[in-house]
């Protein structure tokens, strides 16, 4: 589920008539890197209580633009703002009592300077208490008001919200459930560029989930979702070229999103991208080993049941009994049955380790009991 919108609301020009000219020549010093200038021009207004001035100096304490960043000095500067009915400045008081910067975490004074940004029509804030009504953060948990936020904000093109509305009536949890209208939802969060409904709406056509199976339409959401960076759908999309999983096999997309999920610290891309590159005519032990390191390292047990291989073999790297040995063992005590195969049969035939015929029955037991596995032929 798409969690509380913590985005800082940007500067903003809107001031009382009286101040409107200095307001702005504040923005458009700040808009030319001229932080100094902003500052000085906006300092006075806001001990005069002009609220714009005081957001904007809130914001530049929030974020430390041109000052040293100081959360109790944006808090001070927001609530007087807020006060005045400023309603960026009562988001972002909100969101600072929701996070505990600048002030103790307060989940209820959240809500309450939510409720008033909200009821301005501020489309964060009704996501916000969506969220809060929906988990119970400083409020009684209550569905029928987080759908109504929820709603309020997801009319308004908030696409966390419209995921979020999708959700609840995928799973009918406390509503009954009503597949059309998550799926009409997710399809506009999808539109409007949500990562999680993209790849939630490629979940729905790969599996046939009360629709009809489309593989074609399941790539389309699955790259939309990956192409922002979404590591699932980056691994599930390889996977698919991979296999030739209703598509045709495409090596080149295989690794490039096997890559991309890798490179974003997805083991398990890490431990099938080292596979790829030992198989066929892509066969590449070095790169292999490469990515079959980095999995085995983060304990991902094929991974370093792999890796043990190449050790063993000396493929890609000088081979090792010793390092091989070491692998299986870290595999092994995963349960992984292949690895404790062959670590019983390194300690049969002294490979690696000492020879130990107690040790080698432990490991073959302990195979197959899980896999079953076969014991490694003796070579010669």
């Amino acid at each position: 589920m798409k969690n509380i919108s913590t985005f800082l609301l940007v500067f903003i020009f809107l001031a009382q008539v009286a101040y409107a000219d200095e307001v702005k020549e504040g923005l458009k010093a700040l808009n030319r890197g001229d932080y100094k200038a902003a500052f000085e021009i906006w300092k006075p207004l806001a001990e005069k209580g002009n609220s714009t001035a005081q957001f904007n100096l809130g914001l530049m304490y929030d974020k430390g633009d041109g000052v040293r960043q100081n959360f109790p000095k944006a808090f001070r500067w927001y609530r007087l703002a807020a006060k005045q009915g400023n309603v960026s400045a009562q988001f972002n008081l909100g969101l600072m009592y929701y996070k505990g910067e600048g002030v103790a975490r307060d989940y209820e004074r959240a809500v309450k300077w939510y409720l008033y940004a909200a009821r301005q029509g501020n489309i964060g804030a009704q996501f916000n208490l969506g969220w809060m009504f929906d988990k119970g953060e400083g409020v009684t948990p209550n569905y029928k008001r987080a759908i109504k936020w929820y709603r309020l904000a997801a009319k308004h093109g908030h696409a966390g919200a419209q995921y979020n509305l999708g959700l609840i009536y995928d799973k009918g949890e406390r509503v009954t459930r009503d597949f059309d209208r998550a799926l009409k939802w997710f399809l506009k969060a999808g539109n409007l560029g949500s990562a999680d409904a993209q790849f939630k709406l490629a979940r729905i056509y790969d599996l046939g989930m009360d629709v009809t199976q489309d593989i074609q339409k399941a790539v389309k959401w699955y790259k939309l979702s990956a192409k922002q960076g979404k590591v699932e759908a980056q691994l599930k999309l390889a996977k698919i070229y991979d296999k030739g999983d209703r598509v045709e096999k495409n090596f080149e997309y295989a690794v490039k999103w096997y890559e991309a999920a890798a490179k974003n610290g997805k083991r398990e891309a890490q431990s099938r991208l080292g596979m790829v590159y030992t198989q066929g005519s892509q066969k590449d032990y070095r790169k292999a080993f490469k990515w079959f390191r980095r999995a085995a390292k983060r304990g991902d047990a094929n991974a370093q049941f792999n890796l043990g291989r190449l050790y063993e073999a000396g493929d890609g790297i000088d081979k090792n009994l010793e390092i091989a040995a070491k692998w299986y063992l870290m595999a092994a005590k995963q349960d992984h049955s292949k690895a404790q195969a062959n670590l019983g049969w390194m300690y049969i035939n002294g490979a690696g380790v000492e020879e130990d015929l107690d040790e080698a029955t432990k490991w073959y037991k302990r195979a197959e009991s899980l896999g079953k596995y076969p014991r490694k032929k003796a070579r010669n």
